[in-house]
């Protein structure tokens, strides 16, 4: 098998462990825009509540062996700067990354949102700060994305 190969198996299973993963809430769209954007998936949270679309960028990364979490950050150096060399997005951004023997995850943010005195702020991530991506971890990043959009609409409509 060529390394384009393995690339790419790693690749598509890395997308279904991120499916998987973001499926099991019904609150969630996930959609695949890795042409348009650069991004592996967007996921947009669906409020009925909200005028805004709700969007949430993913970056996709996956390793065939377990890692450590230092080794999961050093390991995404490179992906931080590459995506450092992409658009600055207006919008927040993470990262999962993926090991395929034993079934570890990784999250860290690359644009981080930030709400300070209800002002809110993205913050453009250079270093990996990975930990272990859990339920729990998802449902704390889904609020932050929700009170960071709620800040942004309270500002827009001031």
């Amino acid at each position: 098998m060529t390394n384009e190969a393995k690339e790419q198996l790693i690749a598509e299973q890395v997308r279904a462990m991120a499916t998987v993963f973001l499926t099991r809430r019904g609150d969630l769209t996930i959609v695949d825009t890795k042409q348009d954007t650069g991004l592996d998936l967007h996921v947009y949270i669906n409020r009925e509540d909200k005028l805004m679309r709700l969007t949430l960028g993913i970056l996709l990364r996956g390793v065939p062996s377990p890692v450590s979490v230092e080794a999961a950050n050093k390991l995404l150096g490179p992906t931080l700067g590459q995506f450092q060399g992409l658009r600055k997005f207006t919008y927040p951004v993470c990262l999962f990354l993926f090991t395929l023997r034993q079934e570890q995850a990784f999250f860290s943010w690359l644009a981080e949102p930030v709400v300070s005195n209800g002002v809110p702020k993205l913050v453009h991530r250079t270093r990996a700060d990975c930990i272990d991506l859990t339920d729990a971890v998802l449902e704390r990043t889904l609020d932050r994305v929700v009170a960071w959009y709620d800040a942004v609409e309270a500002v827009l409509i001031a």
